[in-house]
């Protein structure tokens, strides 16, 4: 087995969408698994599945205490798109709000235009608690459900813009809940590249919540839609994190069931294979949260080279860089990035 044996475990438990192969979990795995998930970013995922076997045993009141927290983030997504949408702003939830139920630690929130110092003063007005502000978003509070929104003018890591609003803005639809209520929210394509993005040039880890929600995503798209998924790819700068993402994403998925589905083949035909992270991955004995190789970070940021407006945030990262206050803030979270086990 190349895979560690917690990864084959927790997939066959979970399944995929793709097939209805199970794990005959023991009763003492159950909970050696969670903490498992829970670095992985998928507690409840992992607890709906241990449920549906009729397994939980003593993580019944952590499965109870899971739902009500979702209950509550669907409730404040509720309010604040009303919010949002009587202020009159374009805006769309991204890359937290996943294609399966999933306590999440932040809600993203997206403004379009110019309305986005007008979005954090309005929010202040309405109650939310203010947190923090970076140089492309800042975080609020909504207090009676403890939630977090983290709002952003651009999507990026630090000053560099690795996803343009511009081009997403043609990408917005509506997402129904599980609560019945319907908010604006990417459309499936450009939700799972911007999940894509984040794993490999902000967070630069993959972790099996990733994974989970590529499946999803797939799961329902239409030739129609994955063309248009690689055509957004293309137009973003994004091949090399989608190669590599897509790569490590149908080798779990082959490793724990034997088998891939029609749509994760048809993405391999069209993209390339990252011919150094797989190797790099398996040397080291494959586990997650996986770091990837930095020189697939590296080649990936200097694709967006290849963008304009990336180009111009590179440059403005590289004039701010000669505050000593911002490098020496880059650097710590650079550092902090490095050496932690998860995000």
């Amino acid at each position: 087995m190349i895979v560690n044996s917690q990864i084959y475990k927790l997939l066959r438990v979970v399944r995929s969408p793709f097939t209805k192969s199970y794990y005959d979990i023991r009763a003492h795995e159950i909970r050696q698994l969670y903490p498992y998930a829970l670095k992985n970013k998928m507690p409840l995922l992992y607890l709906e599945a241990v449920n549906r076997a009729g397994e939980l045993g003593s993580l019944g009141e952590e499965y109870v205490r899971l739902r009500r927290k979702y209950a509550k983030i669907e409730e404040a997504v509720c309010k604040i798109s009303k919010k949002l949408n009587a202020w009159g702003v374009n805006y769309a939830f991204f890359k937290s709000i996943k294609p399966y139920p999933e306590v999440t630690v932040d809600i993203d929130i997206l403004v379009f235009g110019l309305k986005y110092p007008d979005v954090l003063r309005n929010m202040r007005d309405a109650g939310y608690v203010f947190l923090a502000r970076g140089p492309l978003s800042a975080t609020f509070r909504d207090v009676k459900s403890v939630v977090d929104f983290d709002v952003y003018d651009e999507v990026g890591v630090s000053r560099i813009v690795y996803l343009d609003k511009d081009v997403l803005e043609n990408f917005v639809g509506e997402r129904k809940l599980s609560n019945s209520e319907v908010v604006r929210s990417l459309l499936p394509e450009a939700d799972l590249l911007s999940v894509i993005a984040h794993s490999v040039l902000k967070e630069q880890m993959y972790v099996l919540s990733e994974y989970y929600t590529t499946l999803y995503y797939l799961a329902d798209m239409k030739d129609e839609t994955l063309n248009s998924f690689l055509s957004l790819v293309d137009k973003c700068k994004l091949r090399l994190a989608v190669e590599t993402h897509i790569g490590i994403s149908a080798m779990l998925h082959y490793w724990a069931y034997g088998k891939l589905p029609l749509c994760l083949v048809k993405l391999i035909n069209m993209l390339k294979n990252n011919h150094l992270e797989l190797p790099h991955g398996i040397e080291k004995g494959f586990s997650t949260p996986y770091k990837y190789h930095p020189i697939t970070i590296l080649k990936a940021f200097l694709e967006k080279f290849g963008e304009e407006k990336a180009m111009r945030s590179f440059a403005l990262q590289a004039l701010n860089m000669c505050n000593p206050r911002f490098a020496s803030f880059v650097v710590k979270k650079t550092f902090n990035r490095i050496n932690r086990k998860t995000y």
